[in-house]
């Protein structure tokens, strides 16, 4: 593709460039910082996919239509994202559980912002860039209400938001399944950026538009009939008091997306020393964090699978004449004990969790009398079979 910059004289104002820095940096780490002391666990982690799709949307493709070519609005997308992530960990947001993922959802997310801007740049000339800025405004409004007040706005029309696509994708890397999960968001941007590099290609061709507007109306489709599951959000209200209910266990099977994350969790408890733990109460403890810390973000579908994924690996790795005593005892003070391993959730593809002790504390504690009574010596043989399922994965031999 032949250089814009050598084709037609566009502009390099002082002005766009600062709506560059402005909207794609400034206000997201502004934001981060009005946020960090917010009463809820990981704040930043659970509001991470809007405030990066924000980010990534307002550099990427201003940037591009500002200067004209691809690499550069994707190249400033990447950098944005990379320093925003980085600035997000020195404020305490825990590890990324996907790191893959992540970068993967960044990088399609940043070519097909960036790619809407060289586009801006071709048909508009020097005026692209302020298409661009109001492009962003305006996805950035309706995504913020969305995050602010759910459900104020239908999810046909969120299903048509690029910024939605990209929001979601990083969220669920961030704190939810990873890749697969979001799988049709990233088929969108990857597919709308292609075809609308089709109509940068072929410009001043006018046809091509039809088959960009066809591809965004045609996964804009994809992602409405395969919805990447709830966004992970934390209830500030509920997060930031002791007491708390616990999600419902699930009593059908799982999608394949959720099978899969789920596997992966159960294959990397082998190695989690948290696991290992000499100490048998505190080994349970450790344990019941991979369904309490899920629980307490609201990480569905994951969340109401992974209790009996915890109820196999409490079977398997307490002995049986001591499991329910221990439960018991977690259950009546869930204060007592050391809740460090939570830090170290990320090492199972799970969000970490920090400050407050108090919430996670009490859904272990709630999780230790549910699961109690689940894996009681009596009960094994009866009933879900969701749980049975569960309890006949692989799984290590008992200690």
């Amino acid at each position: 593709m032949k250089s814009l910059s050598r084709a037609q004289p566009l502009t390099r104002s002082l002005l766009a460039w600062l709506f560059v820095a402005l909207a794609g940096a400034v206000a997201p780490a502004l934001a981060m910082l009005l946020l960090v002391d917010a009463p809820a666990p990981a704040p930043l982690a659970l509001i991470g996919g809007p405030m990066l799709a924000v980010g990534l949307m307002a550099v990427g493709m201003i940037a591009a239509a500002a200067d004209g070519r691809l690499w550069i609005g994707v190249l400033l997308a990447l950098v944005a994202g990379g320093g925003l992530l980085l600035f997000a960990r020195v404020l305490g947001m825990p590890p990324l559980p996907h790191p893959f993922s992540t970068g993967l959802a960044v990088t399609i997310a940043s070519i097909s912002f960036a790619a809407r801007g060289t586009l801006f740049a071709r048909s508009a000339s020097d005026k692209g860039w302020w298409i661009a800025v109001f492009v962003v405004a305006g996805e950035a409004a309706m995504l913020s209400t969305a995050f602010a007040m759910p459900g104020r706005l239908p999810d046909w029309l969120l299903a048509l938001l690029p910024a939605q696509w990209a929001s979601v994708a990083i969220q669920t890397a961030l704190t939810g399944t990873g890749t697969r999960a979001a799988s049709s968001t990233l088929f969108a941007l990857g597919g709308t950026a292609a075809a609308t590099l089709v109509v940068v290609r072929l410009w001043p061709r006018r046809w091509p538009y039809l088959i960009m507007f066809t591809a965004w109306l045609g996964f804009s489709a994809l992602v409405w009939h395969r919805p990447a599951g709830p966004t992970p959000r934390a209830d500030l209200a509920i997060a930031s008091v002791p007491r708390g209910r616990i999600a419902p266990i699930a009593a059908t099977p799982a999608d394949a997306a959720t099978a899969s994350a789920l596997a992966r969790v159960q294959r990397q408890i082998e190695t989690w020393p948290a696991a290992e733990e000499p100490d048998l109460t505190q080994r349970a403890r450790n344990l019941l964090l991979i369904a309490a810390v899920p629980d307490l973000y609201d990480t569905e579908p994951l969340q109401s699978h992974l209790p009996l994924l915890v109820a196999a690996e409490l079977t398997v790795r307490l002995p049986v004449g001591q499991r329910a005593s221990i439960l018991a005892a977690i259950a009546a003070d869930p204060s007592a004990g050391s809740v460090a391993a939570r830090e170290t959730l990320p090492k199972l593809g799970l969000p970490a969790n920090l400050g407050d002790e108090a919430p996670v504390r009490n859904r272990m504690g709630l999780y230790a009398k549910l699961l109690g009574e689940r894996t009681a010596p009596d009960d094994q043989s009866a009933g879900n079979p969701v749980r049975d399922q569960a309890l006949s994965a692989p799984s290590p031999r008992a200690r």
